[in-house]
């Protein structure tokens, strides 16, 4: 009986060192250095145009020449889909050098995983991968490929690229650019389309869109209809279906049904198969593209996309401060508890569930949106260049941390862990 368990221990015990051993070598604390790619509006559209490239082909060939910039860029905009990640890629005369570093949740072994690796481009032969590291482990280059191709296997990537490398008929570099041509079927727009949307579980969007309508029906339509009424419904429904195995999935839910409904009021295809749906605009302080800002951005976080959501809501004022209704601190800092609510909702499941309590007993909108409505707002671009000089000026950033400090304030947030 001792020998028994003794293998038993013993099966169970090296696995875990290993693993233990492989997650401390690979991952630290320390963040790799890299170029901090800050998208801009054009940045962003061209990442976009790049990815959609056969959206906008005549026939079905698609020819892409891409420069080191493109690369990054694209990359860069791609990968904060999914994930808080930088990234570094370098164009050489026959490989490309990749360097990615990726944000982890809370652990006992490092918040950053660090990956390089380089992707060789010989002449008449198929694309190979060598020198793979994963933090301080190097990997054999006869697996090296493997190893990437496993792990891109278990994203949601995995399809995209599928889609575009087996139709791929020029893959060289030239000039110090890539120069890519692939074959495009009919129907590869609208599933590259779907697979750079996050997923959302389709089961129980009805039950939540249910919910909804029941609190639509009992509004009194003579006062504004506040988030806080639309949310708080929602997250009862989530608190009711939910336990720690789940209770990420049902925040996600909660807040996706929120933002169809707020940001696709009038005129919304979402209604077209439910005209049952009662129809308000959503406010918050009295202001309907408070709400508005606040849900798009705590969607996008809740589905991991809070570094995008960062990068669209700054570039969005920016732009209005060129060509628009001006530069809105007020704007900005709705954005900022949204993506503040996305990510607390859906942080780690005890989070989730408190979040869930908090939510579903609310007494209104300012339990999770502080008072903002002093913050600047209608700048020119020049009048935001005289006070503020840039997004990165020590003016502008204190402004951002008086946000932040008025955002996690907030009732909901007070006692969690």
């Amino acid at each position: 009986m001792l020998l028994l368990l003794r293998v038993i221990l013993y099966g169970i015990g090296v696995p875990a060192v290993i693993l233990a051993l492989f997650f401390t070598l690979s991952t630290s604390n320390k963040n790799l250095a890299l170029p901090k790619w800050e998208l801009t509006g054009a940045d962003i559209q061209r990442a976009k145009s790049i990815l959609h490239a056969n959206k906008h082909v005549t026939g079905n060939q698609v020819s892409l020449i891409l420069t080191e910039r493109d690369l990054n860029i694209a990359c860069a905009y791609l990968l904060n889909i999914y994930t808080d990640s930088q990234s570094h890629i370098q164009l050489f005369d026959d490989y490309i050098a990749f360097k990615l570093s990726f944000t982890l949740p809370d652990n006992l072994f490092g918040r950053h995983l660090d990956i390089r690796f380089q992707l060789h481009t010989p002449k008449h032969q198929p694309p190979n991968i060598d020198s793979l590291y994963i933090g301080k482990i190097s990997v054999p280059d006869r697996y090296a490929g493997l190893f990437i191709d496993t792990a891109i296997e278990h994203t949601r990537l995995n399809k995209y690229l599928q889609l575009i490398s087996k139709n791929l008929t020029v893959f060289r570099i030239q000039a110090q650019q890539l120069h890519l041509v692939y074959q495009s079927p009919d129907s590869t727009s609208n599933n590259i389309q779907r697979l750079l949307t996050p997923e959302i579980d389709n089961r129980a969007l009805d039950q939540y869109q249910q919910k909804l309508d029941e609190a639509l029906r009992t509004h009194d339509p003579d006062w504004r209809l506040s988030l806080s009424n639309v949310l708080q419904p929602l997250f009862q429904l989530a608190q009711q279906r939910s336990t720690a195995d789940n209770a990420i999935a049902e925040n996600r839910l909660a807040i996706f049904i929120a933002n169809r409904y707020v940001n696709q009021y009038p005129g919304s295809t979402a209604y077209k198969e439910n005209k049952s749906t009662l129809r308000y605009s959503v406010f918050l302080y009295k202001r309907i593209d408070m709400a508005q800002h606040f849900m798009w951005s705590a969607t996008f976080s809740a589905l991991g996309n809070s570094h995008l959501a960062n990068i669209l809501g700054i570039e969005k004022e920016l732009s209005d401060a060129k060509k628009g209704s001006g530069f809105s601190f007020i704007d900005l800092a709705a954005d900022r508890a949204g993506i503040y609510f996305g990510k607390q909702a859906t942080a780690s499941p005890e989070l989730a569930l408190q979040i869930q309590q908090k939510m579903a007993h609310i007494k209104n909108y300012q339990a999770f949106m502080p008072e903002i409505r002093d913050l600047p707002e209608s700048l020119s671009s020049e009048a935001f260049t005289q006070q503020y000089q840039s997004i990165y000026s020590p003016e502008y950033q204190r402004v951002l941390q008086d946000i932040d400090q008025r955002i996690a304030a907030s009732e909901i947030y007070q006692q969690i862990e």
